[in-house]
């Protein structure tokens, strides 16, 4: 993803961080014309909250999805929601489909931990008596979704089921939430990993229609674009909350080789969100 965009990151004059959980260093060896600041979440965080901003007074970020973890993810989203509430942020997603690899036989169902992925994603709520409305999008991570249902106790369930060229991921998807999509038979949307924009409008619908009756839950499971589609919504509709489910087989980086397909999705973020009072 980053070979695509080498042109312009050196003519732009751009910054180039690569996250770690590694102590944060410089990597001496330059991409082609452009050094690669390695900085550990929290200082990327800092450097997305004290970007600069162009003549009329607009940030500019690119994040690529494709190798952060999700908790990485989400410290880079609190960042750019900061930044915004300073003034517009032109955000660009990148994401880069992986190759498909079948998950290990012997794969934990074990969860650890089942919480926001930090606090500007917890949501907030005037009715906290409202019930849960929980939206999963599915992964083929084995019960992973449907313990986490479990534990949440929702009043209703909604899911997104991922299609892609990688046909193989959707059939796993499938034969791994099999419970859980005969019981929400009614209750599922599909979206195309490479279609974005519309899988985040699909996805921001459904949450306004929920939002006045209940508290919506977000919990992205599968491709790693749909998590950052996931914190765009809560970024929109304060009700809204992202969870996060950590466990064995939870990697904090996708492993696999790239596939030849890969998107990049750009939005501006404005320092105004919705809440049901506002309609």
């Amino acid at each position: 993803m980053l070979n695509l965009l080498q042109d312009e990151i050196a003519s732009g004059g751009s910054r180039v961080i690569a996250v770690c959980d590694d102590p944060a260093t410089t990597d001496t060896r330059p991409l082609r014309r452009q050094q690669v600041e390695q900085l550990a979440c929290a200082k990327a965080g800092e450097a997305v909250r004290t970007l600069g901003r162009d003549e009329d007074g607009v940030a500019s970020i690119l994040i690529d999805l494709s190798c952060l973890g999700r908790q990485h993810i989400g410290g880079l989203f609190a960042a750019v929601k900061d930044l915004a509430q300073e003034g517009p942020v032109d955000l660009q997603i990148a994401y880069s489909l992986a190759r498909f690899v079948k998950p290990p036989v012997q794969w934990s169902t074990a969860i650890r931990r089942i919480a926001p992925v930090n606090s500007e994603f917890a949501g907030w709520t005037a009715a906290p008596d409202n019930p849960i409305e929980l939206v999963i999008a599915l992964g083929y991570e084995k019960g992973k979704a449907i313990g986490a249902a479990e534990y949440l106790e929702p009043g209703d369930t909604w899911l997104f089921v991922p299609t892609s060229p990688e046909d193989k991921y959707l059939r796993e998807v499938q034969a791994q939430n099999k419970e859980l999509l005969l019981e929400r038979q009614t209750k599922q949307l599909g979206y195309e990993v490479l279609s974005p924009v519309d899988a985040y409008h699909a996805l921001l619908s459904l949450v306004r229609g929920m939002r006045n009756v209940a508290r919506p839950i977000l919990l992205p499971f599968g491709p790693k674009i749909f998590f950052g589609l996931s914190l765009l919504v809560a970024m929109v509709i304060d009700e809204a909350a992202v969870w996060f489910v950590d466990g064995e087989n939870t990697s904090s980086s996708d492993m696999g080789q790239p596939s030849l397909h890969s998107v990049i999705m750009g939005c501006r973020i404005e320092p105004v969100r919705e809440s049901a009072a506002s309609g």
